[in-house]
């Protein structure tokens, strides 16, 4: 199906699975009628002390989207915001739009309030104390007194003891805060005697359950064998625990879709009555395992599912930190480095398929007034700094209005779950980084997620204070020809000094060429590259006019005749001189030296400043599809790592490998050894001497057997091979161990 539209969701975080059981069920409504869900969040649930906080303003900005972006209708999930200044203010963004609006767990006079009824979800796990495990007294755990939800919740379980005929006081109500606390000392209590011991306890929350349990049994108290304990809201914690709770779904899932259904209606869809009803979710507390009455239920499904989404994107954070990400953004000069960082790193972000970095137009700030920038809203026009998906990208920075939110939504496309977070730093609003995943499940918006974006705004800040101190290198250098640190011309006496020979010698083809240097990671040099290769070719015996550009672009110039060689010839001269000056103190590889050429003609004696340009952004677009090469394939090359190690005994082909993964094989080799620092080879190698260690430790084979098991095709090559690596022949060795 294809997309009509698209609904704006506002939630103040996605960290638990109620929330993202709210998030899918939303989608998937809005998904059967053609609807986008644009997903508006400031990743903290703040208070309002911390609202004046300038993380928290820059956070929260996103929430100016409801004013200009385009949406055709708004699910406000307001109960769970902990902010009453940010319920409100974001209520009253919504009054100044003329799509509709339903608002989730919050009383207010402007859009319809959709709520569920609470009473039901302690009523179940009372009457299944009863009925099924025989309890006659049960305490019940609620939440904050006076409030309208606790006080429902607690009605249930009022009103499951009555039906039951069984007595009760208000001393078994205990209030707490939906928190750790006031369970933890309850448990104390019965411990210590100051509490009778009941036979069941029924909570209004899972951690309440979670932190009673645990506080039960530490204490020499049995659950389920001396107390019963229910949970509730279904949340992922209940599962977790050595004794799992019992619980009741989240009442999430059942408030999005009574939400996404009366805000279908409100849009003109024929939408048929359906609810929800919470379920329960039998774990071990109660008793139920004892019975043999635990079942799968399509409740427990999801929770289990959920923390198994949960565990595997943790597993796959633990091959990536964000210090590797804000360590590149660091050394970032131009936005399209910033760009290609993104590009290189968006593998960071598990299961995303595709992710935008939409800037507002006056992102930098006004480098005459830097104290004059973006403090709050978006601009008019955005930019679309890149685009990244599953096997490419685009990094064409190309302007869109705001209201579009991002330019991929304006093409023809199936709809998708998009969520939105703001890019600022120390209260400079930068712009939003858009992410869209298959599944409400594959989000997890946690700090990791947050560091992330931090990152991306610190190399935004970092390109933007370079730019403002080559302005003023500029403005100091406008005065004269030459660049003070290299001692060379800059972009001025290039000009200059090239206008001048092309009016001496009109009949002259000159080469220039554009040069810059791409730092490897983790490489720190007592010189710095640009400066040693300026250095070297000072030194060389061509008569070259050398210029800098800006801090890592530098060109130079020669007649065409003595000028010859392809770039890939001129990288590889150039790093043999610097190697021959600088011989062992520094590494300059040729695979790292970026270079551009054209010739110049009388002809062009009006247009060098065009043609250096050109040049310019030639050499950017080379040296970003260089840079971000490796960091495109990591995840696959990290995949083929694991299983050359997982299977030694494969027949490994060069050939094959590069094939699979459409490169050359140099490119391959060059890659794989930046990212792992060692060759492809020498890891089939390490892996089948590791696996023929094993072997020969813990097996009988023969040694043609192991040579076998471990990918050999020739037992004496084997035998060779372990030899001169291992120190001792394998029969020596096994003999050894």
């Amino acid at each position: 199906m294809e997309s009509k539209g698209r609904i704006g969701l506002i939630v103040p975080h996605i960290l638990y699975n109620p929330d993202v059981a709210l998030v899918d069920v939303i989608h998937r409504q809005a998904m059967q009628y053609g609807y986008d869900t644009v997903v508006l969040t400031g990743v903290i649930n703040y208070v309002d002390e911390m609202l004046e906080d300038t993380y928290a303003k820059g956070q929260t900005n996103l929430y100016d989207l409801i004013s200009c972006g385009k949406f055709d209708g708004f699910i406000f999930e307001a109960g769970i915001f902990c902010s009453e200044r940010q319920r409100k203010r974001i209520i009253e963004l919504l009054g100044k739009q003329s799509a509709p609006a339903v608002v989730i767990g919050y009383e207010q006079d402007s859009f319809p309030n959709i709520t569920a009824e609470e009473s039901s979800l302690l009523y179940q796990t009372t009457k299944h104390l009863v009925q099924l495990h025989g309890c006659r007294r049960i305490f019940c755990i609620g939440g904050y007194k006076g409030h309208p939800q606790s006080e429902e919740r607690i009605q249930g379980f009022r009103k499951a003891m009555e039906e039951a005929g069984l007595a009760y006081s208000e001393e078994d109500i205990i209030y707490g805060d939906y928190w750790r606390t006031v369970p933890h000392q309850v448990a104390l209590d019965i411990a210590n005697g100051r509490l009778e011991k009941p036979d069941g306890i029924v909570c209004g929350s899972d951690i309440m359950a979670v932190e009673l349990c645990r506080t039960l049994m530490a204490n020499g108290i049995r659950v389920p064998e001396d107390i019963c304990v229910t949970g509730c809201d279904g949340n992922m914690v209940s599962q977790t625990e050595a004794v799992t709770i019992t619980t009741v779904s989240s009442q999430e899932s059942r408030l999005g879709m009574a939400a996404a259904r009366r805000l279908l209606s409100l849009m003109g869809e024929e939408v048929p009555d359906e609810e929800l009803s919470p379920a329960l979710v039998i774990g071990e507390s109660c008793g139920c395992a004892e019975l043999g009455r635990i079942v799968r239920s399509r409740e427990l499904s999801d929770i289990r599912s959920y923390a198994g989404s949960l565990l595997e994107k943790l597993e796959a954070r633990r091959t990536s930190s964000t210090g590797e990400i804000l360590r590149r953004m660091s050394e970032a000069s131009t936005l399209d480095d910033v760009m290609g960082t993104v590009i290189g790193c968006c593998y960071m972000i598990p299961n995303n398929l595709r992710g935008e970095v939409c800037l507002c137009s006056d992102w930098c700030k006004d480098l005459d007034h830097p104290s004059v920038y973006r403090r709050g809203g978006f601009s008019e026009k955005m930019i679309l700094g890149t685009e990244v998906w599953e096997g490419g990208f685009f990094n064409k920075h190309i302007e869109f209005p705001v209201g579009e939110l991002l330019p991929s939504l304006s093409e023809k496309h199936s709809p998708r779950l998009i969520v939105l977070s703001s890019l600022h730093y120390k209260g400079q609003i930068f712009g939003y980084i858009s992410l869209t995943y298959p599944k409400a499940a594959d989000i997890l918006m946690d700090e990791y997620f947050m560091q992330w974006c931090d990152a991306v705004s610190s190399g935004l800040n970092t390109v933007q204070n370079k730019l403002y101190k080559a302005y003023v290198n500029a403005r100091i250098e406008a005065l004269s020809e030459f660049a003070p640190v290299l001692g060379i011309y800059n972009r001025r006496g290039l000009i200059s000094r090239l206008t001048g020979l092309l009016s001496d010698s009109s009949d002259t083809v000159y080469g220039l060429c554009l040069l810059t240097y791409l730092k490897q990671e983790r490489q720190h040099d007592t010189v710095p590259p640009i400066n040693a290769i300026v250095h070297a070719m000072r030194l060389s015996e061509k008569d070259l006019l050398l210029a800098s550009l800006d801090e890592g672009t530098i060109a130079f110039l020669a007649p065409e005749k003595e000028l010859s060689g392809s770039p890939q010839a001129l990288s590889a001269q150039i790093a043999k001189q610097v190697g021959q000056v600088y011989r062992t103190a520094l590494n300059i590889k040729e695979e790292q030296i970026v270079i551009v050429r054209s010739t110049v003609t009388y002809e062009n004696i009006f247009s060098i400043e065009e043609l250096l340009r050109s040049m310019e952004s030639e050499l950017k677009g080379k040296a970003l599809s260089l840079r971000s090469g490796a960091f495109s394939y990591q995840e696959r090359l990290q995949a083929l790592r694991e299983t050359i190690f997982r299977e030694p005994q494969r027949d490994w082909s060069m050939d094959e490998i590069t094939r699979s993964l459409g490169v050359s094989k140099s490119h391959f080799q060059r890659i794989y050894k930046e990212l792992f620092g060692t060759t492809c080879k020498e890891d089939i190698i390490q892996s089948r001497l590791s696996r023929a260690k094993w072997l020969l430790e813990n097996t009988q084979l023969l040694i043609a057997d192991v040579a076998e098991q471990c990918g050999y095709s020739n037992t004496s090559h084997f035998v060779r091979q372990f030899t001169a690596r291992i120190g001792e022949p394998p029969s020596a060795y096994r003999k050894q161990k």
